[in-house]
């Protein structure tokens, strides 16, 4: 969703683009010094950040909360950190200024602008986004570290509070909604998901996931955390999709790589994770971490129950139809082992 700024959006803009940093370029400086942010779009997409976007001259984050603003000093670091270090083939939306703080209390900073758009959802190019998980892996993440986020750090650990809501979840839709919302024809060939086995099932995944955690199963090397959507920025030309830049390194953590191909598999298409990742192996993580991934997306939609929730109900009809074969298949992965 996109809108005008607010008078306090531009002042904001202006208050950062007097505070250049040494490493920008004249050029960025001038246009910095010269840009009429009243012209730019406000996207209001992002959960941390409002982002006012002015064509060709950079992009303001703009914290939503004190929380991320505490944090984006240390995710303006990480992408110099990054775009220092890491020799990327993509772009990397480098800070312009330094971090500001408006007479209203928001933080933001002026970032580089990254032209594109989002690839067109369910297709893509497999072999460029392997490519992308292969450059990830190769990162050395030692001195980015401090700046990094933990495993599990977007919606917190997996306490014993949220493995008993997603397990009581099937009998609590029961009773709220009736007994064939859950076993509905979208579960028809994974009986490890029916409302009697689900509980079980939940628990067995997670407590898979979070020992892969404890106990690395393979070397931890840089994940994205969200490698969807319009954090990927795309070019066309003919019907050729290049990838140009990346965004939105908020979630970046060093946990096992096989994260990276299963969230690029989330929006060009799950029956491509095969090829986006680098071996079977890692392929069959991915497959088990789309499930744990699905868990997640349950708890959240079961947050929007409690009356005090701020989001909008969950529509679960859909929801159930999109997750529980994709934890079914999850769980028949981890049940099979790697082939």
């Amino acid at each position: 969703m996109a809108s005008p700024p607010t008078t306090a959006d531009v002042a904001l803009a202006r208050a950062a683009a007097v505070r250049p940093l040494g490493t920008a370029s004249p050029a960025a400086v001038e246009r910095l010094a010269t840009a009429d942010w009243s012209t730019g779009i406000v996207e209001e997409g992002g959960q941390s950040h409002r982002v006012l976007v002015l064509p060709g001259v950079g992009a303001v984050r703009m914290a939503r909360n004190a929380v991320a603003a505490a944090r984006l000093p240390g995710n303006v670091a990480l992408v110099q950190g990054l775009a220092a270090t890491a020799q990327l083939p993509v772009a990397l939306p480098v800070p312009l200024t330094e971090v500001v703080t408006g007479t209203d209390g928001r933080a933001a900073v002026v970032q580089e602008y990254l032209p594109g758009q989002a690839h067109p959802p369910h297709e893509g190019d497999p072999v460029v986004l392997r490519g992308l998980c292969e450059a990830l892996a190769t990162v050395d993440p030692a001195a980015l570290e401090p700046h990094l986020g933990s495993p599990f750090a977007y919606r917190g650990p997996w306490t014993a509070a949220r493995v008993r809501t997603v397990r009581e979840l099937p009998g609590r839709l029961r009773d709220t909604r009736g007994e064939e919302l859950w076993d509905g024809e979208w579960a028809a060939g994974h009986p490890s998901v029916s409302a009697a086995a689900f509980p079980e099932t939940a628990e067995e995944l997670l407590a898979t996931l979070a020992a892969w955690t404890q106990d690395q199963v393979v070397a931890p090397s840089l994940v994205h955390g969200d490698l969807a959507g319009h954090n990927m920025r795309w070019e066309r030309s003919g019907g050729a999709w290049t990838l140009t830049g990346i965004l939105d390194w908020d979630l970046a953590s060093v946990w096992d790589p096989a994260l990276n191909p299963a969230y690029l598999s989330l929006w060009h298409g799950e029956e491509m994770l095969e090829s986006i990742a680098r071996d079977r192996a890692e392929a069959w993580r991915a497959r088990v971490w789309l499930g744990w991934m699905a868990l997640e997306t349950l708890d959240d939609a079961a947050g929007r129950e409690d009356p005090s929730s701020q989001a909008g109900p969950a529509n679960w009809p859909k929801l159930l139809r999109k997750v529980l074969p994709r934890i079914g298949r999850a769980v028949a992965a981890l049940r099979a082992g790697v082939r």
